[in-house]
């Protein structure tokens, strides 16, 4: 964990137990679960050492660590939009779970900017990299040929190269709908850790996805806590 997520998860559990103290045995079950949930995808070591997970190489070791730590980074933010949703506040839930949250809102909370600045390292990285701008492509396109993902998700998906090859704005959100994808391929077609990239671009992606959503979710979930702290005061 680097400092800066150490600092934001600091002012989160702050908030957490601020919340606790005032709510007590009043404090929602469904934001307990997100907080055990989350702590388990921050804090979780993980190792491949014996002979039975066909991990034979160190990149493919590490390339399936950094999926799982993204997989367990997304199950806590799914346990995240269960408590919102019981709320009532702060998402409409109507929407799909990887845009739930308006930009105006996610401006507020101040992680707008970091799932954009995400997007424009890839970007950048895209534009001077020939290999990673070809698999880049070859991911995206399977992402488009997977029949299991809905029709707007890979629209949300493919606007990232439209984006990258200067032909469309986008907002930021686009790369929670990329690690939406991700979870889906990951849980329901049982991908493999290479999706079509090179080893060293998939740990670049992941590594992205990672560090942005971290910081996404901390920082969402402590602006949530700050207003439901104000309310009970």
């Amino acid at each position: 964990m680097n400092q800066e997520i150490r600092n934001l998860f600091d002012d989160y559990n702050q908030k957490f137990e601020s919340l606790k103290d005032l709510l007590q045995d009043e404090l929602p079950r469904k934001l307990r679960l997100f907080n055990i949930r989350l702590r388990l995808a921050i804090d979780m070591q993980i190792d491949f050492k014996g002979e039975i997970s066909l991990t034979k190489t160190r990149e493919v070791r590490d390339t399936y660590v950094l999926i799982i730590r993204l997989m367990e980074s997304w199950n806590a933010y799914e346990a995240l939009c269960h408590y919102v949703k019981e709320t009532g506040k702060y998402a409409n839930t109507s929407e799909s779970i990887y845009k739930v949250y308006s930009q105006k809102f996610l401006t507020e909370v101040g992680s707008l900017t970091i799932l954009k600045q995400a997007l424009d390292n890839f970007k950048d990285k895209y534009n001077t990299d020939i290999n990673f701008k070809n698999d880049f492509k070859q991911y995206i396109k399977r992402i488009e040929d997977d029949d299991r993902i809905k029709a707007k998700l890979t629209e949300s998906c493919k606007s990232t190269i439209e984006y990258f090859d200067g032909v469309k704005s986008i907002s930021g959100i686009e790369i929670i709908a990329l690690i939406y994808a991700e979870r889906n391929m990951y849980y329901h077609n049982g991908e493999t850790a290479k999706m079509g990239m090179r080893y060293t671009n998939r740990q670049y992606l992941i590594n992205g996805f990672i560090d942005c959503f971290y910081r996404h979710t901390l920082m969402l979930t402590s602006k949530i806590l700050e207003k439901e702290i104000d309310e009970n005061r």
